[in-house]
């Protein structure tokens, strides 16, 4: 009984994160950008890096559920940075794109140096994240489909994070093939990483605004 909840957490934990990053997203989208730029060998690194903050976010949402249903104040206050620090990538991408007509795609600098370091600290700023782990994970507990304690939650968080690695593996290794089908995603893709960014920021104003 104690292996087969084990396994039905893992499976959980590893499907959450999976679906959670599988459309369009921070995480995702710069995972694009760093292979477009830098190459595969580059954005798994940078993957690698990003599902690091994933355990410690995932730990948080999950040992802090109790709290945060009696503190929904904390998760308004995350909304809140998220509505700047996606505001802020989107005028990021926006420059960048308008920059980069000069030269032709391939020719695009890319200025962080350490990729392992900047999915670190991209997944660490991504202020929606708590609230994503927390949010459906309190309904699954709601539902009595999974328990919130030792060892249930390690073994959740650290499924979360194989899940998380395996899409974003995935969007590293075929980002080229991706974009290739789409051309004028392809010829646009700084334009498209700005547009997602505005849309994210709008989300996450709104659920500052709903909570």
């Amino acid at each position: 009984m104690e292996l087969i909840l084990i396994l039905k957490h893992a499976i959980i934990g590893f499907i959450m994160a999976f679906l959670g990053l599988l459309s369009p997203g921070l995480l995702t989208s710069t995972t694009l950008n760093t292979a477009i730029d830098r190459g595969s060998k580059e954005a798994v690194k940078f993957a690698l890096g990003a599902v690091i903050p994933i355990f410690i976010q995932a730990h948080i949402a999950l040992l802090g559920a109790e709290y945060f249903k009696n503190h929904p104040e904390i998760i308004k206050k995350f909304s809140g940075i998220a509505v700047y620090v996606f505001l802020g990538l989107a005028v990021f991408f926006l420059y960048q794109f308008f920059t980069r007509h000069q030269t032709a795609i391939g020719m695009t600098k890319f200025n962080i140096r350490n990729s392992f370091l900047y999915g670190l600290f991209i997944s660490l700023i991504n202020p929606l994240a708590i609230p994503f782990y927390f949010t459906y994970t309190s309904l699954l507990e709601l539902k009595g489909i999974i328990i919130l304690h030792e060892p249930y939650i390690t073994v959740f968080v650290i499924s979360a994070m194989l899940g998380a690695f395996t899409i974003l593996y995935f969007y590293a290794k075929h980002a080229h093939l991706i974009l290739g089908k789409i051309q004028l995603i392809a010829r646009n893709f700084k334009l498209v990483l700005a547009l997602i960014m505005f849309i994210l920021a709008i989300s996450a104003f709104f659920t500052k605004k709903n909570i």
